[in-house]
């Protein structure tokens, strides 16, 4: 039995994730001009940093009952995380000093809260053995899906516009999907196919073969990925299709009978009149299917488990996942790469696909 999906709040686009993405959190001891809480930064130490002790000095601290007490401040030396030398005063609540008076080395223990730009959640998801088969299997059900799922729709459509005895029926029937999640659509389609699976009881039954056909296994990658394509082809086809049937109820009707009255074939009406006209509402869903498309995640995971075949969406969800590897900056970094190439293909269909008056005014 394939294992339960768990939910998870993948991290969203927002500047908070991006923060996430390319920012490291730590702590850092600045080191003061003079022994005084306000005197202005010479450098900064990591914590745990090993530190020489060049002067000390004692000083009266003013506590808020107006009483005072002894506080050391210590002249240090360094090397910075960039492996400079820096030196400067600091309090003695930042070090751990054996002997306040006579000891000669510290290390650091204490710092303020500090932000800083990095590149190595990028360059981790770039190294991560996965993410080129994450990317080529994404790119892969995408060209293999979006052109298959446009060709049903248009054809869908066309039979529902066509008003012929029985469409209302056929809507229904394309309409069935759309009733259901991504992840309900996985799992049937994995009782399909799986070893004890509706099609290998049927074969076997029907004694067209002997022994029940393993499709899902790592030896068969092409099968998965069939599989997964029908999957999708079936579930979300309807989505195009209603897009489609939208812009066919736009296009005026006197367009048709006058490409009818001259002799045009169904063909030809649908190359030079439907599907200049149907432009707008194809870029629409162009978009929208890419999009999606990008975001594959629950059936790959109910067909294949998500260990044997991956997909972006799944890489972002086991970085993220705290009883994997717990890492949600990686995994924005994962989220950012899908939207990047996501807008950048939505610029495309939108450049590419375009209206003649769209045309006219670029």
């Amino acid at each position: 039995m394939r294992p339960s999906l768990p939910h998870f709040h993948c991290p969203y686009l927002q500047p908070q994730a991006f923060q996430l993405a390319f920012t490291r959190e730590g702590q850092s001891l600045s080191l003061r001009a003079e022994a005084l809480p306000d005197a202005s930064v010479t450098g900064t130490l990591p914590l745990q940093t090993e530190v020489r002790v060049i002067d000390r000095q004692q000083l009266d601290e003013v506590l808020p009952n107006g009483a005072t007490r002894p506080v050391f401040w210590y002249y240090v030396s360094g090397t910075d995380a960039n492996g400079a030398t820096v030196e400067g005063w600091v309090n003695q609540r930042s070090l751990f000093i054996e002997n306040r008076r006579t000891s000669e080395t510290a290390r650091v223990t204490g710092g303020e809260a500090v932000r800083e730009w990095t590149f190595d959640h990028l360059n981790r998801m770039l190294a991560d053995f996965r993410f080129g088969t994450a990317v080529s299997t994404t790119l892969l059900l995408m060209v293999l899906i979006v052109p298959a799922q446009f060709v049903l729709a248009i054809i869908m459509a066309l039979v529902l516009q066509s008003q012929i005895r029985g469409s209302g029926l056929f809507l229904y029937i394309y309409a069935i999907p759309l009733g259901i999640s991504d992840l309900v659509a996985g799992i049937l389609w994995f009782a399909i196919f799986t070893q004890r699976g509706f099609l290998n009881s049927l074969l076997v039954s029907a004694e067209i073969i002997e022994l029940p056909f393993i499709f899902i296994q790592a030896d068969h990658m092409a099968w998965m990925i069939a599989i997964i394509v029908l999957a999708e082809i079936w579930r979300a086809t309807s989505i195009v299709m209603v897009i489609v049937v939208s812009g066919l109820q736009a296009i005026p009707r006197d367009y048709l009978e006058a490409g009818e009255v001259f002799g045009a074939s169904l063909w030809q009406r649908l190359r030079h009149i439907i599907l200049p006209l149907l432009k707008p509402s194809l870029q629409v869903a162009l978009i929208l299917r890419t999009i999606l498309a990008f975001q594959v995640f629950a059936v790959v995971i109910a067909i294949t488990g998500g260990d044997i075949m991956t997909v972006l969406s799944n890489e972002t969800f086991r970085w993220y996942d705290p009883a994997r590897f717990n890492n949600p900056s990686v995994a924005a970094v994962y989220a950012g790469f899908i939207m990047l190439i996501s807008l950048a293909i939505s610029l495309f269909y939108m450049r590419a696909v375009r209206s003649q008056e769209e045309a006219v005014k670029a």
